[in-house]
């Protein structure tokens, strides 16, 4: 459904939502207050309003409480899906997969989501 989203700026901006809808369906379906999350954390714009479209972030939220961040990578050139705490930023969780592990990707956002 999104294989074209390196090269389609529809594709990539429909992915980056499908990410969003899912995260704020998540935090209601686990009762957690939305209002806590700032999303996206990071900006994804270069200064003239260019949108990067790189997949680095594809999707970013930072809890506002906690200070917990998460960022979610997609790089069609890695095979499994991996992930690393940020100690630079102090409390990142970063998720780095490709287009077809998107399911276990969406399974660690969950996790996340529970753990704040």
């Amino acid at each position: 459904m999104f294989d074209d989203y390196l090269s389609n700026k529809d594709s990539y901006f429909q992915l980056e939502q499908d990410f969003y809808k899912f995260f704020y369906l998540e935090v209601q379906k686990n009762e957690v207050a939305s209002e806590i999350f700032k999303a996206p954390y990071y900006n994804t714009f270069f200064s003239n309003g260019t949108p990067f479209m790189d997949g680095n972030p594809i999707f970013s939220v930072r809890n506002e409480v906690s200070g917990q961040i998460l960022r979610v990578v997609l790089d069609e050139e890695v095979d499994e899906l991996s992930s690393y705490q940020d100690k630079e930023a102090g409390c990142e969780l970063v998720i780095f997969g490709n287009l077809s592990l998107m399911d276990e990707i969406k399974k660690m956002i969950s996790a996340w989501i529970k753990a704040q």
